[in-house]
């Protein structure tokens, strides 16, 4: 979930995240969570209860049609970059660093910074300062740009953390999310010290660092760039691009979900045995974007367009990412619950928000949830559809995989569940994308994800 709705960490403590420019962490090999055995670690063992797994729960036609309603709709967040106005008053701009800092900027709690002691007022004066108000113009012009490489959004023009304790580094409240290199932006202003632009991307706004970033000379070098219909999709968990047909110069780190277009000479697509072409953005010294080779080994987990979206796909492409690092906003390398679910449908060209909250609001509603007990909750999973339901609580998302001897399963990425016991509540960390069934977190003083289920939702339309 995205660090601006974030008022406090929950009892059962969900994040998804992933640092941009950095080599993911590892996957974790942990213990297995009670009741899941090794077997329901294994797309396979989901997929062989349904029937007929690899029909078409969307066609592209449908896909796009629900892509369309939803970037209509302004509690989405979603934003169509190509579709923003170029002209922006001083008034406008000044709104929109006035809102941020509403919303983020220094209240009565104390937040610690990397030196682990408060911020204090030297650094919400040079902050401000950073922001650069006074600069702003009357009329000023939107430029527009593609990231370069992978990058975090900040909610400030600053890498200073923004702790709720000087204990734990994992929530950084100033975090947004990570871009992904070839993310179309607009530029509304940059920062006092030059380092920072302040931009609109797909899904949220924020700041990022100028030398993550090209600037187009047009808006129409940067529609050409993301409307390219012929394109390498990322279905591998992450996946390295070079610079060099050696393979040797490593330019980025691209995730799943990212789609980059196929280089074409005389109407021949680019591919050798060993890799593949694409076209990448790359930053001119001047800060000017251009558009460069780029080369993926051809045995790298990439796929021409977007999956077809069935169950079965569906599943293999959720389990890609098991055990894989939580982290809040996309930061070391992990990925929190909301960023999970948006990778996951990415590779299908669904859209999704990059919030938990927004995003339990796409699909169709499987019926209310919010206030019912146990049992009528559990008949209203008997009915959903596997694998392409996704269940919300409240901070917290997760995909529904269906279900074993009676019990409910999903797949998710979380922090940490809380337990009872000792002189007070304990917080256990996971740390990472499992498989659990709902009945988690039952020992917790606000109970189990069960429990707190709120929304059902089915990506999808439904099934004859």
């Amino acid at each position: 979930m995205i660090s601006f709705y974030i008022k406090r960490i929950v009892t059962i403590v969900f994040l998804p995240l992933m640092i941009l420019g950095h080599f993911p962490q590892g996957l974790i090999a942990s213990p297995r969570l009670p009741h899941v055995t090794p077997e329901m670690e294994r797309p396979a063992f989901w997929i062989k209860k349904i029937k007929n797994p690899t029909n078409l729960l969307l066609n592209p036609e449908n896909i796009h049609k629900m892509n369309e309603e939803n970037l209509k709709r302004q509690d989405l967040l979603l934003c169509r970059v190509k579709d923003l106005k170029e002209d922006w008053t001083r008034e406008e701009v000044l709104f929109l660093l006035k809102e941020d800092w509403e919303n983020f900027g220094r209240t009565g709690e104390v937040r610690y910074g990397k030196s682990r002691i408060p911020l204090g007022e030297f650094f919400w004066n040079e902050l401000r300062n950073n922001l650069n108000q006074e600069s702003v113009k009357e009329n000023s012009r939107m430029l527009f740009g593609l990231i370069v490489k992978r990058t975090d959004i900040r909610v400030f023009p600053t890498e200073e953390l923004s702790l709720s304790t000087p204990h734990q580094d994992e929530f950084d409240r100033f975090q947004h999310s990570s871009i992904s290199p070839g993310s179309q932006i607009g530029i509304y202003h940059f920062s006092k010290d030059k380092e920072w632009a302040y931009v609109q991307t797909p899904f949220i706004r924020g700041w990022v660092r100028t030398h993550d970033l090209g600037i187009a000379k047009e808006r129409g070098e940067i529609v050409d760039y993301a409307e390219a219909k012929d394109r390498w999709v990322v279905i591998g968990n992450f996946v390295h691009v070079f610079s060099d047909p050696s393979l040797r110069q490593p330019v980025f780190l691209a995730q799943m979900g990212d789609s980059f277009p196929l280089l074409t000479l005389s109407g021949e697509t680019k591919i050798t045995n060993a890799f593949y072409v694409i076209h990448i953005p790359s930053r001119e010294d001047n800060g000017l974007l251009t558009i460069q080779k780029g080369y993926i080994r051809a045995d790298e987990d990439v796929h021409r367009g977007f999956l077809p979206y069935t169950q079965e796909n569906i599943a293999r492409q959720a389990f890609k990412m098991l055990d894989h690092p939580y982290g809040w906003g996309d930061r070391f390398g992990g990925r929190d619950c909301s960023r999970f679910i948006m990778d996951l449908f990415r590779t299908f060209g669904i859209l999704m928000p990059r919030n938990s909250k927004e995003q339990a609001t796409v699909g169709m509603d499987m019926g209310p949830v919010e206030g019912k007990s146990i049992k009528e909750k559990r008949k209203i999973l008997d009915q959903a559809i596997p694998l392409a339901t996704i269940l919300r609580l409240p901070g917290h998302i997760m995909l529904y995989l269906g279900k074993d001897k009676g019990k409910h399963y999903a797949i998710h990425s979380i922090w940490g569940i809380q337990k009872s016991g000792g002189p007070g509540p304990k917080l256990e960390k996971i740390g990472r994308v499992v498989v659990s069934d709902l009945s988690l977190g039952g020992s917790g003083l606000n109970g189990s994800l069960l429990t707190r289920l709120t929304d059902i939702r089915f990506i999808g339309t439904p099934l004859k």
